[in-house]
């Protein structure tokens, strides 16, 4: 066999193999993957809010964990593009309906974020608390019109 044949059968073989793999993918592999994206924002708006509140020492953080929220705000309609809103999820259907609506309100998490990460470098904790507030109401914003409020929620359903 030559160099050249060997490479084509080791290529036809990975796409082989990638191709179940491919087609195996379900609602419930996108809604692991976008509460991963999720669940990001939650975990570094967590540990922003626990810097500012109990007044640690790690100020200087906050700016690094505002831009993984813009990084995670920015891969938010990737993450939601494929619609499921059945299982284990607190998505409303109305992301699907109002997409571009959906799609504005990651683009003000977005950029409210950054624009947190920019003054953050500062260390103003004042202009941080007023930066907070914009990225709190985007979250709020998206939360209120596309998320089940935690009463619906299928992690408190029995």
């Amino acid at each position: 066999m030559t160099r050249l044949q060997t490479i084509l059968a080791v290529a036809l073989l990975g796409v082989l193999f990638s191709a179940p793999a491919a087609m195996a993918q379900t609602a419930e592999n996108h809604i692991q993957y976008r509460q991963k994206v999720m669940g990001s924002v939650g975990a570094n708006w967590g540990a922003i809010n626990d810097i500012m509140k109990n007044n640690l020492a790690a100020v200087g953080n906050i700016a690094d964990h505002a831009k993984i929220i813009s990084m995670n705000a920015k891969m938010a309609p990737g993450a939601f593009k494929q619609e499921a809103a059945e299982g284990k999820t607190d998505a409303k259907p109305a992301i699907w309906k109002e997409w571009s609506k959906f799609e504005e309100n990651a683009k003000k998490l977005e950029s409210a974020s950054a624009k947190l990460a920019e003054v953050a470098a500062t260390g103003d904790k004042a202009a941080i608390g007023e930066g907070m507030k914009a990225v709190g109401g985007a979250c709020k914003g998206c939360h209120d019109d596309f998320r089940k409020p935690q009463a619906e929620s299928y992690k408190t359903a029995k």
